[in-house]
């Protein structure tokens, strides 16, 4: 399945408009029309930017509550690790 991200001709004339397709099918329209082609795309191109983070973001939430109940969660004793290695990486103070 490919996505795509472009710009087109607004319906009434006024501007462009962002446009995503699916295959050859247009799965969305922006409701805002933007005075050039590219202004369409770029917030297009945000759009679905935004949209895949949300989806990105809920989904890795998702799979740390799984892990959390399973008792994989990072413990204790793995953040006083993280902090001994920390401790060890300081930046080196240069005259």
């Amino acid at each position: 399945m490919l996505i795509a991200v472009d710009a087109a001709p607004a319906s009434d004339g006024w501007g462009f408009v962002g446009r995503v397709l699916v295959g050859e099918h247009e799965a969305y329209r922006t409701l805002r029309a933007y005075p050039t082609p590219g202004e369409a795309l770029s917030a297009a191109k945000i759009l679905v930017a935004d949209v895949f983070g949300s989806f990105l973001a809920g989904q890795e939430w998702h799979t740390a509550e799984e892990d959390v109940r399973r008792g994989l969660a990072p413990t204790d004793a793995d953040a006083a690790a993280v902090e001994e290695d920390d401790a060890g990486m300081r930046p080196v103070e240069q005259d």
